[in-house]
């Protein structure tokens, strides 16, 4: 038995059913007849950094010390982009591994061509420069078979260069898509593993640029989605057809996807409540990188103080907005920490100064909480957020302490970002007119597979406990979720058997083993 894990970025039941409906997605209509099928809830918030690593490693964020595409040390004011899971932990290809089973990982978000049983070619943010793959010599055994990219060119364009050059993005990512099947093809006969994971993101970019077109039926462009959906459809049909083994396919997502309505700018918002303070000194100095000894000493002398005597508050905030520079990592530069209290960084994480005694760093927390569960979309009246929580509400693990204060849990067709705008809401969306939501999809066919149709909500932290356990590899007893026992076919030789679970295993000890095992198989 095998098992065939195929992540589609993005992937969301409301673009997926109505084309099924239509028709036009004939292999999605077979699986989901012949299995089970559910909402997959993702992390908060839901990213494709940190989803793809709480599946992979059956872990909540807290323990990875992975809230987003960046992680931000408020102590030091250090903001690092997540290439990795910033502390190391087990993944379902190591578990399996140590009990003699083969992996082979493609295009899976954050990995790196480090050393497993079988062989990993590594998706973004990796460059395709780089050296992706493991075995080493494999990139280029795919390069020249396949023309294989990591990346279409067209994303290396900025947001503003891109949207002029859509056609070719979709074109891209198309073509992307069938070089990741045929490459999949090659490598699954060339190594035969036990276990196998492609991942396609680019269906989340093209679902970011093209969704206002998809609803409004747009000439040009209202076609784009469909055609990579069927695109994909025909491809996971080719490559179940070409698998000479009993294989248990599972088709997931890492979040959902809807339109945006509207995008809301908070630390404009944070600004503009005073809990957010910005140093002129420190705006001039980003904006136009003037580090001179003579400069500095002059700019030093400029206040906010003494401008604030010569006008507003609400000028003064719209000079601020007009001079400063809109990245969050250069925002970090820009904030006048004495007198800053709160701080959006990443998509919705708050961070609160970390000079705050226990009480007010409580009491702020209360009253933001309060007053960000208040806020309303002007046109319609829709509150903006879900719920807003504190971060030991919905994470825990020994790297809570890089964990954002609050989280921000938007409703669904609402945006929360972290760049400064001169007005806190923005409905025209021009780059992006679609963005994540909560619940993605969670889809189980195969010989060990119920066919029940829809079950229960799936949590992304219960896919690696569930593949572990479809192989009888007991389950390690920190992984956050449980086996999806409930899919399994009532004869199945997995549904018979108990879950068996194991202590902890940490990096290390994988690491050592892997070793040995190396020098044994390089002796012999």
């Amino acid at each position: 038995m095998k098992v065939l894990v195929i992540g589609i970025d993005g992937a969301t039941w409301n673009v997926i059913f109505p084309l099924v409906e239509q028709g036009r997605l004939p292999t999605f209509k077979q699986l989901i007849e012949k299995g089970v099928w559910a909402n997959l809830e993702s992390t908060v918030p839901f990213l494709s950094s940190p989803a793809w690593k709480s599946y992979s490693t059956g872990k909540n964020p807290g323990k990875l010390g992975l809230f987003g595409w960046c992680t931000f040390d408020i102590k030091n004011l250090e903001l690092r982009v997540n290439t990795r899971i910033p502390f190391r932990s087990p993944e379902i290809w190591d578990y399996l591994g140590e009990y003699g089973l083969t992996s082979g990982i493609m295009n899976l978000p954050l990995s790196t061509p480090r050393v497993i049983r079988g062989f990993t070619v590594s998706g973004p943010p990796m460059f395709d420069s780089s050296d992706y793959t493991f075995p080493k010599g494999l990139k280029k055994d795919l390069v020249e078979k396949f023309g294989y990219r990591i990346n279409p060119s067209a994303y290396s364009l900025e947001p503003k260069q891109l949207l002029s050059n859509r056609s070719v993005l979709g074109q891209e990512v198309e073509e992307l898509i069938k070089k990741r099947f045929k490459a999949a093809k090659y490598l699954i006969e060339l190594y035969a593993p036990d276990f196998i994971q492609l991942t396609l993101f680019y269906t989340d970019v093209i679902q970011h640029f093209f969704w206002k077109e998809m609803e409004t039926k747009d000439e040009k462009f209202g076609q784009v989605i469909e055609k990579i959906w069927k695109t994909i459809d025909k491809e996971i049909g080719n490559l179940i057809a070409s698998l000479k083994e009993n294989t248990n396919i599972l088709i997931i997502s890492d979040h959902g996807f809807t339109g945006v309505k509207a995008t809301f700018y908070l630390n404009t918002w944070l600004l503009e409540k005073g809990y957010l303070n910005l140093s002129l000194t420190n705006v001039l100095l980003t904006k136009f990188r003037l580090y001179t000894r003579k400069t500095a000493q002059s700019l030093s002398r400029l206040r906010l103080g003494g401008l604030s005597r010569l006008m507003s508050r609400k000028n003064l905030i719209r000079l601020l907005l007009k001079i400063s520079s809109r990245e969050s990592s250069n925002l970090l530069n820009q904030a006048d920490w004495a007198k800053t209290k709160a701080i959006n960084v990443g998509e919705c994480g708050i961070f609160l100064n970390p000079n705050l005694n226990r009480e007010e760093y409580e009491k702020l927390r209360l009253k933001l909480i309060k007053e960000i569960k208040m806020i309303k979309d002007p046109k319609t009246g829709e509150y903006l957020v879900a719920d807003v929580k504190k971060k030991e509400e919905i994470y825990y693990g020994e790297h809570l302490g890089f964990a954002p204060d609050l989280v921000v849990i938007p409703s669904e067709g609402y945006r929360v970002y972290d760049s400064l705008m001169r007005s806190v809401w923005d409905y025209e969306n021009r780059v992006w007119s679609a963005y994540h939501k909560l619940h993605g999809v969670f889809l189980a066919c195969g010989p060990d597979i119920k066919n029940c149709g829809k079950i229960g909500d799936v949590k992304i932290y219960d896919l690696a406990p569930t593949i572990l356990h479809l192989f009888n590899v007991p389950v390690p007893r920190e992984m956050d979720g449980r086996v999806l026992t409930e899919i399994f076919r009532e004869d199945s030789e997995p549904a018979k058997r108990r879950v068996l679970y194991q202590e902890l295993v940490t990096e290390e000890i994988l690491i050592k083993k892997r070793i040995k095992e190396l020098k044994t198989q390089k002796r012999v």
